[in-house]
């Protein structure tokens, strides 16, 4: 099986004028990219914000072109209060054309024990088109993306 893993750590930017980022203040944010046999692996941890939820889409899209895989595996492990329902909406509305073109997305959100933006924001994909499902665990969503 092969597997490249990238990592890259640091301070993310603001791509969405909202909250503490208007500010220009940066905010954590950490990607791992694994190339799999047939979909990529993407896992971000840091702070939740819209910022940082836009820059791993994008980050985890250009892993699936630069490797040539049309299925990913989002494990986010962002973390903080909910996002505001319009900020959900806003970076999946801006995502969700380049996601539409992906034939899988399994999503894995943190574990808030408050499910409901997940869900907003898998409606909001389903509702434009992308093949998204979000799952309790990446052996779940693994899964499913290893399904025909």
């Amino acid at each position: 099986m092969s597997r490249r893993a990238r990592t890259v750590a640091g301070p993310g930017w603001s791509r969405l004028g909202i909250g503490k980022e208007a500010e220009g203040l940066r905010v954590s944010y950490q990607l791992t990219i694994e190339e799999r046999p047939t979909y990529v692996y993407a896992r971000a941890d840091g702070d939740l914000t819209p910022a940082n939820a836009l820059r791993f889409l994008e980050d985890a899209h250009a892993a699936c072109v630069k490797y040539g895989r049309a299925s990913v595996l989002l494990d986010m492990q962002l973390r903080g209060p909910n996002m505001p329902t319009t900020s959900v909406y806003e970076v999946i509305s801006q995502r969700a054309a380049d996601g539409s073109k992906l034939h899988k997305i399994a999503y894995v959100p943190y574990d808030s024990g408050d499910p409901s933006m997940a869900h907003f924001a898998e409606t909001v994909a389903i509702n434009r088109g992308v093949n998204v499902r979000i799952f309790e665990s990446v052996a779940a969503a693994e899964g499913w993306l290893s399904e025909p």
